[in-house]
């Protein structure tokens, strides 16, 4: 896998690509305070695609807006579009996207129908609110690694450090988490809010994945989200919370590589 850089509305994003020669291309977005690099495993198992997976805006590689409106939803958007720009054009493209960017999947999908061949909704629903400030209580910088991971667990009051640990780096002043605590937080406020009829749009192939422990997606959200869209194929993983190719990588992948099956084997 080899990093690359794009630009943005001037900001400097970055994302890995596998460099496989496809007109298949599985774009894989990660959520709030991850980056990239946890899809790495997911990539490694997965064959004949072309696989993109970007750091989204104020996280690993990528630049932080200097002005909290710059994590809109619309910002997300272009973001996506630039980076679609950016690997060319190409026959066939599958979002899948976890969490916030399960939402900015659909709402592209919705808006562009004709470029989207596929859609994959990783633990998101269709109705979303959340209040993120412990975002902002982290200690950093940290004196040791152990001492960032015991602040964490305090503020989530049980062991989420290893879902952090990708965005953990040593800096010159101490360890600290590669993602913006401000941009995060004021991105879940501008996500905030009701998507059905965006979510109805959608006209392409599309997988629902929920976590059975999920504490974003709830079964009642969940339900109605299929029954919006009768057609969808949906599935619920038992041994999971919200992040479903962190917690049960086997059956995530199975999953995922099942629905690819319909464009190519």
């Amino acid at each position: 896998m080899e990093q690359h850089f794009f630009n943005s509305n001037g900001l400097q994003l970055a994302y890995l690509d596998n460099g496989a020669e496809s007109d298949y291309v599985l774009v894989l977005m990660h959520g709030l305070f991850a980056r990239a690099t946890l899809y790495k495993p997911f990539m490694e198992r997965t064959k004949g695609w072309r696989i993109i997976a970007p750091d989204l805006r104020g996280h690993g590689r990528s630049g932080h807006s200097a002005e909290l409106t710059g994590y809109d939803r619309d910002s997300y958007l272009q973001d996506l579009e630039a980076l679609l720009e950016e690997i060319g054009e190409t026959k066939y493209i599958v979002l899948l996207g976890h969490s916030l960017s399960g939402v900015t999947a659909y709402q592209f999908a919705a808006k562009y129908p004709d470029r989207i061949t596929g859609l994959i909704i990783e633990d998101m629903g269709h109705k979303v609110s959340g209040e993120l400030t412990y975002a902002l209580k982290f200690q950093q910088p940290a004196d040791t690694l152990a001492a960032l991971s015991h602040s964490i667990e305090q503020v989530q009051n049980e062991n989420h450090f290893l879902y952090y640990a990708e965005s953990a780096y040593e800096a010159k002043d101490g360890w600290r988490l590669c993602f913006d605590s401000k941009g995060i937080k004021q991105s879940q406020d501008y996500l905030n809010g009701d998507y059905t009829d965006t979510y109805q749009k959608v006209t392409c192939p599309t997988l629902l994945m929920r976590g059975a422990h999920s504490p974003i997606l709830s079964e009642e959200v969940w339900e109605e989200m299929k029954q919006l869209r009768p057609e969808v194929e949906a599935e619920q993983f038992d041994k999971c919370g919200h992040s479903i190719h962190f917690e049960d990588l086997d059956s995530f992948s199975r999953s995922v590589h099942q629905f690819l099956k319909k464009w190519k084997t």
